[in-house]
């Protein structure tokens, strides 16, 4: 098996599992763990509800790579080179999706 597609897992698990709290609102306005644009130290209300959203997003990005991953698992060694491709333009594309469109929610509901 491809050792990328391991480490794709490992990302998958670890960036569902920071999502969660910010789902369930569980984490309290802070400089180190959250959604932290200047839009969501606006005041508790907008820190909870970018986060909320933020964390959505960011639980489908964590699937999207886990998808990805195990779609990996079942390649032959010789299209390890285009999965490898594959997910990075998966990854970095679906990240990059994730920050422009909490920056356009933040902007559309808090004025940010």
């Amino acid at each position: 098996m491809n050792p990328i597609v391991v480490i794709h897992l490992l990302a998958s698990v670890l960036v569902i599992s920071l999502s969660v709290p910010l789902i369930r609102r569980k984490v309290k306005m802070n400089h180190w763990y959250g959604v932290r644009i200047p839009a969501s130290f606006v005041s508790d209300e907008a820190w909870y509800d970018i986060n909320h959203y933020g964390g959505r997003l960011l639980f489908y990005w964590g699937l999207a790579i886990a998808g990805t991953a195990g779609f990996g698992a079942f390649l032959k060694e010789q299209n390890w080179i285009i999965y490898n491709w594959t997910a990075l333009v998966v990854i970095l594309g679906g990240l990059a999706l994730v920050v422009a469109n909490i920056y356009r929610y933040a902007q559309k509901n808090h004025g940010a």
